[in-house]
């Protein structure tokens, strides 16, 4: 039983300090700001969560393994850039509310034009 509890707590523990968690909180608390700003009903505002922290997530491990490749720097850079918070929180405040405008123009190029 010892050691199930300390596997769990490794688990745990490694989950906690991933880069990509991180960024993924960081992103879903920008989701739950813009939510809470526009006062949206609760199924898009669980949405704007979940695409703030997915988006902040992808967002942070590419653009720190572009900028690492860009300025020439080790690949041990990009888990220690990856964790910058106040980008992900931006990125999670405005990545869902972009796709939404995005998806309300689609939805309405389709909606206006009985051809299409």
């Amino acid at each position: 039983m010892n050691e199930e509890t300390g596997f769990i707590a490794a688990v745990l523990r490694d989950l906690a300090t991933s880069t990509a968690v991180i960024l993924a909180a960081w992103g879903a608390l920008g989701g739950a700001t813009n939510a809470l700003t526009t006062r949206m009903r609760l199924r898009d505002a669980l949405r704007h969560i979940l695409l703030g922290g997915l988006i902040a997530a992808g967002m942070g491990s590419l653009s720190m393994a572009v900028i690492t490749a860009w300025l020439s720097l080790p690949s041990q850079a990009i888990p220690a850039g990856g964790a910058a918070g106040s980008a992900a929180y931006l990125v999670g405040v405005f990545g869902p509310a972009f796709i939404e405008v995005v998806l309300a123009r689609l939805r309405g190029s389709k909606g206006g034009n009985p051809d299409a």
